[in-house]
């Protein structure tokens, strides 16, 4: 293997190491504890989203099972061969290895792909196989070979395992092949094949929204475009919560790259204008109705912030190399001292400002939980329980040591109405009330009496991060009127 072409497998290692140093050192977050309850729950597909996050953690966690670090394994690996795709696309745009070199560097730099490479979502998955798509796609239009039908049948099946946004990649991906004028392709017996293994692979989510009312493709269309009721303030939070996930420099690189390619004719350049471009601009417009979460666009990112890497680093004026510099300087050395707060916690925030809120303390409240419930003398079956589905993902997580049910005790739809095959009513429900998330108990549930049974206070350096307070209700009835 030439020198350098060492140096990518050496960048991607060193980044790998950092993200499987840092991952066992901090609690799962709330989409993270999720998928992985999609694993402990196997199924066709779920509401939220397709099966395949679920099924990529189903082998750690029943064959070496559950901790932070093996939940983030599968992300870590995925990213890992990501960046690699990721150069392999800018060698074949530029020809120039120090250009891929500096292009990955720089990818591996933002905050939201940092995040999306150590926290398994379904779009961790989506970023590695839109490169494959890309690959496949070019020699589609190159090669027309029928063994390059099959690969895109099985790319785009993936995808649609994924998540359902994928789907949006497929009209852009029919434009190239018009743009090319390869109307052989477009209609070539073998078509049918690719579309038919893919339909295949998207079996078990249409089996499962059949077998459950459709409730999977009614909950994706409202929760695209929430309500109706349009607001340009969302657009502008969306955008500016964009501006800072991706790091602002990077941000702005990865604008600078789409424009700058946009009329390019190299096929791995179109073909990416036309896959980022249409999910940014889908994302954009639904972002009018409902904010746009900032990994949802994420596919844009990856492709761009390469391109305007190189564009930047290439460039005969002098400040926008020193530009690319900056942004890629600040974005690591950022980046690096997140990853080193988020393993070591050596900064004290004000009381109840700490950013490790959401995932910190829910181990220990389990554990406490635990303790609670085996001091309870009753004769009825107990439970605990939460008031959203936020809470409802960790504390079912860290919950699995101990085994006991888990009514999340919302009026929301979700994937918990699915899993939740018991009724409370009966159960002595022992409810989480956090500084953050809580309720009155006894005031609008129906109970034989209530009773706070104990509290906790989760501290760090010294500073209230949150607190709990385990409140029994005692036989519980229902809400009440």
């Amino acid at each position: 293997m030439p020198k350098a072409e060492k140096r990518i497998f050496i960048l991607i290692l060193l980044f790998s190491l950092i993200r499987l140093m840092v991952a066992p050192f901090f609690g799962l977050g709330v989409d993270e504890a999720h998928y992985v309850l999609y694993a402990k729950y196997l199924d066709w597909s779920y509401l939220d989203h397709p099966p395949l996050v679920g099924w990529l953690h189903a082998p750690f966690l029943y064959i070496f099972g559950a901790s932070e670090f093996l939940a983030r394994l599968p992300a870590i690996l995925l990213f890992a061969a990501t960046s690699y795709c990721g150069y392999v696309f800018i060698l074949r745009v530029t020809q120039s290895l120090r250009l891929a070199l500096v292009s990955v560097l720089a990818l591996n730099c933002s905050f939201m792909l940092n995040a999306l490479g150590i926290m398994l979502l379904p779009d961790s998955i989506l970023l590695l196989l839109v490169f494959l798509l890309i690959f496949v796609g070019e020699r589609l239009a190159r090669n027309k070979r029928p063994l390059d039908f099959v690969f895109l049948g099985i790319i785009l099946g993936l995808m649609g395992l994924a998540k359902y946004t994928a789907i949006l990649l497929v009209p852009p991906l029919i434009v190239f092949f018009l743009m090319k004028k390869r109307y052989d392709v477009i209609f070539s017996p073998y078509i049918i094949l690719a579309a038919f293994i893919a339909f295949l692979l998207v079996m078990p989510v249409i089996y499962w929204n059949i077998t459950h009312d459709f409730i999977s493709f009614r909950y994706q269309g409202s929760h695209v475009f929430g309500s109706w009721a349009s607001s340009f303030k969302y657009f502008f939070e969306s955008l500016a919560a964009q501006f800072g996930a991706y790091s602002p420099f990077l941000f702005a690189v990865a604008v600078y790259g789409f424009f700058k390619v946009v009329r390019n004719k190299d096929d791995y350049l179109r073909l990416a204008v036309l896959f980022g471009g249409t999910i940014m601009v889908f994302f954009l417009v639904t972002s009018v109705y409902e904010r746009t979460l900032p990994h949802w666009p994420s596919i844009f990112y990856l492709l761009f912030i390469p391109v305007g890497s190189y564009h930047l680093y290439t460039s005969q004026k002098k400040w926008q190399r020193t530009f690319l510099y900056i942004a890629v300087g600040f974005s690591l050395i950022a980046m690096l001292l997140a990853y080193a707060e988020l393993a070591r916690k050596f900064v004290t925030f004000p009381e109840y400002k700490s950013p490790f809120r959401d995932i910190y303390g829910y181990r220990e409240m389990a554990a406490q939980a635990d303790k609670v419930i085996k001091r309870n003398s009753s004769s009825r079956p107990e439970a605990i329980a939460v008031t959203n589905w936020t809470m409802g993902s960790r504390v079912m997580y860290y919950n699995m040591p101990y085994g006991y049910d888990v009514f999340v005790m919302d009026t929301r739809q979700d994937q918990f109405d699915v899993w939740q095959k018991k009724s409370p009513l009966g159960y002595d429900l022992l409810f989480f009330n956090t500084k953050f998330e809580n309720i009155d108990v006894a005031r609008l549930l129906r109970c034989d009496h209530v009773d706070v049974a104990d509290k906790m206070d989760l501290k760090l350096n010294g500073s209230n991060v949150n607190s709990v307070d385990y409140v029994w209700c005692y036989n519980y009835q229902g809400v009440k009127n």
